[in-house]
């Protein structure tokens, strides 16, 4: 499946983003504060902000690439960062990429 070459910018853009809310997040982890419930919500939500990151960024790669799992990476990223709400803009932009290149007409 082609597919349009700003997706892999989106989700390199996105995955920026999510890695340094990722990052900030768990910077809170050392504050006394973060303990018991606290302290593993901070560990999920940098977690999973932290694997979203690294998934975006593999699916942008696979993406420039042009590799045959990239599309299927790419919506998997796409939905991860649209449940991080941090990059919801990046994650609505590529499924909009991925959705346009499945209308597209062969030529």
């Amino acid at each position: 499946m082609r597919v349009p070459s700003w997706v892999s910018g989106v989700l390199i853009g996105g995955s920026v983003i999510v890695l340094v809310w990722g990052i900030f997040v768990l910077g809170f982890t050392s504050e006394p504060s973060a303990v018991g419930r606290m302290g593993v919500a901070l560990f999920l939500i940098g977690g999973a902000s932290l694997g979203t990151a690294i998934v975006g960024a593999v699916a942008s790669v696979g993406l420039y690439r042009h590799s045959r799992w990239a599309s299927s990476t790419a919506w998997f990223a796409a939905v991860l960062m649209i449940l991080t709400c941090i990059s919801s803009w990046a994650g609505a932009l590529a499924i909009v990429g991925l959705v346009s290149s499945r209308r597209t007409p062969r030529m």
